[in-house]
């Protein structure tokens, strides 16, 4: 081993800001939650692996937190969203909430935990859920609130309450479309074999989109043989949605699945 008065002076070092780290938090509120499951999404199947939870934070007089696809949200706050989902539930979870944030911007409100669907559907038909970046979700379908009542708290060295559903929670409520979304826009239909290929453009990367099939433009209805698919990165960006090609003429629509 190379140096290893220097890898042990760096061990000691982590070792001591672990420890201070633990001394400052010990004045800090702790929240636990977990579900017992199994947790589904809207279409009945059990959570994936990975799938997210969210703690929030809704003030007194707010009428309830509203989440949009994109993750924001209106009427109160999204404090922590855990991408943990195991085998159709969440585990027990402890969040250590600061102190200062604990007396002066959560005051007077309540604590609660969604359940929220991040699924992200890619081109080539896999599905996985979106997770985090920087902590944060950026693609929500739908969320379902977990039932149990208000989360207890505990401060300091006491015992933290925990938040534990009675009942499995489902994702059933489909999430805002934020303000000024564009409207996607087909660019090109061709027939190949079997299947119909339609080419979108202006889609958003938080929103999944499908397609909607009639004889008649006013007489189009969701295309249950196509898989949907999430929107592109990039404005300028095509996406492609597949659905079986049927005798005779058709229209499509795209939209949000």
């Amino acid at each position: 081993m190379k140096n290893p008065v220097n890898f042990l002076s760096l061990s000691a070092i982590a070792a001591v800001a672990l420890a201070g780290t633990a001394f400052a938090a010990a004045n800090d509120t702790t929240v636990a939650f977990s579900t017992k499951g199994p947790d589904k999404y809207a279409d009945g199947s059990v959570i994936m692996d990975g799938e997210c939870y969210a703690l929030v934070w809704t003030p007194k007089g707010s009428a309830g937190v509203t989440v949009a696809a994109d993750g924001s949200a209106s009427g109160g706050e999204i404090v922590l969203v855990a991408p943990v989902a195991r085998g159709g539930r969440c585990p027990k979870v402890f969040f250590e909430v600061d102190a200062d944030d604990m007396s002066s911007k959560y005051v007077d409100g309540s604590w609660s935990v969604l359940l929220l669907d991040t699924r992200r559907w890619g081109a080539d038909g896999s599905v996985r859920p979106a997770g985090t970046v920087g902590g944060k979700v950026r693609l929500v379908n739908a969320t379902g609130a977990v039932a149990g009542g208000d989360v207890k708290i505990a401060s300091g060295s006491a015992a933290a309450s925990s938040l534990a559903s009675g009942s499995a929670a489902v994702a059933s409520s489909a999430t805002a479309v934020p303000a000024g979304v564009p409207q996607p826009c087909i660019t090109g239909i061709r027939v190949d074999g079997a299947n119909v290929f339609v080419s979108v453009k202006g889609t958003v990367p938080y929103l999944q989109y499908g397609l909607s099939e009639g004889k008649t433009p006013d007489a189009v209805s969701k295309c249950t043989d196509s898989a949907p698919q999430t929107g592109a990165a990039a404005a300028d960006e095509e996406i492609v949605l597949v659905a079986p090609a049927k005798k005779g003429s058709s229209f499509f629509k795209v939209g949000r699945q």
